[in-house]
């Protein structure tokens, strides 16, 4: 990550310092990757609650905590409302001020194979930063960006979700030039109920999508209509394998992304 003091981080989170104000150069949310110097944020989720580890933070070396209550220790740390929402301004903030050009994608399946294969071409390219392992959640895609420097040009950023309203979430703190919606299939119906419920909140990832964007989606995904109001007036490219007399896309994201604009280059095939 680029270095941030923690007025600066408190300014980002709307929190309050207590204590003297320093450069930080590492964020953790875990106890087990504590290096000397860096800065503890102790989530708090519905099953878990981090703040019970911020003594543990202290003694393996953190030099500051961002909390949700007050501490007693000798430390520097910020009070937030909220420590998860937090982390996400935080990575927001980066986001922004590096600007590198982010490609995120979506889908009931497929989302790290793509990932993988987007970040091994654009790494040839230029330095690259891309979501580890599947960890697409509203933690996960914080952490990722969190990790950007000043080196980076491009990213590729997995959002998943299991429920509405969390890609919405991570889409708008990934704040996309070009947005992937892989497939549509049945997947976490426990929380999205129904085919239409998936569809609805993939394509959330529409809602990040930076002015002059570029929308990819296949065009094989079911209840793809419900995506009309969302993708009118979008730069948009289909991919399909079912509807080859129609049109079918094979991207190719090539050296040719040097230039200033992230570039997907298409090549048409008509049958």
């Amino acid at each position: 990550m680029i270095p941030l003091s923690l007025k600066k981080i408190a300014t980002i989170t709307n929190g309050q310092l207590y204590g003297k104000d320093f450069i930080i150069n590492e964020i953790v949310i875990n106890t087990k990757k504590i290096t000397l110097g860096c800065l503890f944020i102790a989530l708090k989720g519905k099953k878990f609650d981090a703040h019970i580890f911020i003594k543990k933070a202290v003694n393996k070396g953190c030099s500051a905590i961002i909390s949700q209550k007050k501490i007693n220790f000798n430390i520097s740390y910020i009070i937030v409302e909220d420590t998860s929402i937090a982390l996400g301004k935080i990575a927001a903030w980066i986001r922004q001020k590096i600007n590198p050009k982010i490609l995120a994608i979506t889908g009931s399946c497929g989302k790290t194979s793509v990932k993988e294969m987007t970040k091994s071409i654009l790494e040839r390219n230029a330095k690259t930063i891309s979501t580890i392992d599947n960890l697409n959640n509203h933690i996960g895609v914080p952490i990722t960006l969190m990790r950007l420097t000043k080196k980076h040009k491009y990213g590729v950023i997995e959002l998943g979700a299991n429920n509405p309203g969390e890609i919405y979430y991570t889409a708008n703190i990934t704040q996309p030039n070009v947005v992937l919606i892989n497939n549509i299939y049945y997947s976490h119906l426990e929380g999205f109920k129904s085919l239409l419920g998936v569809s609805k909140a993939k394509a959330e990832i529409l809602s990040g999508l930076k002015s002059q964007g570029i929308v990819i989606i296949n065009l094989d995904s079911n209840h793809l209509s419900q995506w009309k109001k969302e993708i009118k007036n979008k730069n948009i490219f289909y991919f399909s394998i079912q509807k080859k007399k129609k049109v079918i896309f094979f991207l190719l994201i090539s050296k040719y992304m040097q230039t200033k604009h992230l570039l997907l280059c298409v090549h048409r095939l008509v049958k």
